[in-house]
């Protein structure tokens, strides 16, 4: 049975503002999060007392549908999952923790009261995983697409924070989980949307991405990767930490940059998941660019001091050494498996460049 779909104009925007302080005022969080808040969903501005001795952190995100997202395969509750992620990502990779998020969306006549409630429930879910309170926000009309906005708050003991700007000449280069998947989900559901739109039979149409949900998951549901950075920011060996948002390639040099350094990159040592070279090959392309170039991974990248190699596997799984920064500033050598050294120009997703 279809639900009833409701328009905004029904409720009015109190009525739908009303609606999502309930939602988000039935997250249960721990007291940590829920006593530094003193006005939450309620005035003209949220109120907060921060944690004593910590450092507060503060990110922002915005996902405009077109640009970052296509809602023809993306769910209401994928995009709220993956607005926090964005951003929880940002808080992990400075050694940090969640405390708060304030939630903006512009919303086009299209979107319906119960598609809200999808939205949110996504939102909402990832706040209740990652300890997130919602303490605020905006809705809007648009008269063009939905764009959705989040700003999140954390905050880090001093002497854990984790910077871009730490890497050292002969630091390792590290990376946690396998490179190139989001960018194999993403090619996956842009071909299902030509199959679908090609079908004219949109009621009978059969997707074909069961043997690629590892990809489609990793792309349309990612993980902040709390489990490695928190561990990583207590180590006082990890000297640099990004996340990949924007493709290793991109991230590594900001690192290099803000290091004054350069780095080296061992084909051989990346880590692929076999369904990257899978997709990567029905499509003609390069499992190797996949990993290279392709963003939205939010795994982290790091450095690390040569002298503790052995302290990784033991502290840190799911971590693979794929390289090791250099004094040649700000340039990034490619090793490739023949043993040929090509230099990486800066590739992955930038919102200004072709």
């Amino acid at each position: 049975m279809t639900q009833k779909q409701t328009p905004i104009s029904e409720v009015g925007e109190f009525g739908l503002i009303e609606r999502l302080k309930k939602k988000c005022n039935e997250l249960r969080l721990s007291a940590n999060v829920t006593s530094q808040i003193i006005l939450g969903i309620d005035d003209d501005t949220a109120v907060t007392r921060p944690s004593p001795g910590m450092l507060q952190l503060t990110t922002s995100d915005l996902l405009i549908e077109g640009v970052h997202f296509d809602l023809t395969y993306t769910s209401m509750k994928h995009l709220g999952w993956k607005l926090m992620v964005v951003n929880l990502s940002d808080i992990a990779a400075m050694g940090g923790v969640p405390v708060h998020a304030i939630i903006t969306v512009a919303l086009p006549a299209k979107i319906t009261v119960e598609m809200v409630d999808d939205l949110y429930d996504g939102i909402l879910q990832a706040a209740q995983t990652y300890g997130c309170a919602i303490i605020g926000g905006d809705t809007n009309t648009s008269i063009g697409n939905t764009m959705v906005s989040a700003t999140i708050t954390g905050e880090v003991p001093d002497r854990f924070l984790k910077r871009r700007n730490g890497a050292k000449p002969g630091d390792l280069i590290c990376v946690s989980g396998n490179l190139g998947l989001s960018h194999a989900g993403l090619k996956v559901l842009l071909r299902e949307k030509k199959r679908f739109l090609e079908s004219r039979q949109p009621d009978g149409f059969d997707s074909q991405l069961g043997e690629y949900t590892h990809a489609v998951t990793k792309h349309l549901a990612p993980k902040a990767r709390f489990d490695v950075a928190m561990t990583a920011a207590q180590k006082e060996w990890v000297h640099a930490m990004i996340d990949i948002s924007d493709g290793l390639t991109s991230d590594l040099r900001h690192i290099c940059q803000q290091s004054n350094a350069g780095a080296i990159i061992y084909e051989e040592k990346i880590p692929f998941d076999p369904l990257v070279v899978q997709v990567a090959g029905e499509f003609n392309e390069s499992a190797l660019e996949y990993a290279l170039f392709g963003g939205e991974e939010y795994e982290l990248l790091f450095t690390v001091d040569p002298e503790h190699k052995n302290e990784l596997s033991k502290h840190l799984p799911d971590i693979s050494v794929v390289g090791e920064i250099t004094e040649e500033k700000d340039t990034i050598t490619l090793v490739q498996e023949d043993g040929s050294i090509k230099k990486l120009m800066s590739g992955g997703y930038d919102h200004f460049r072709q």
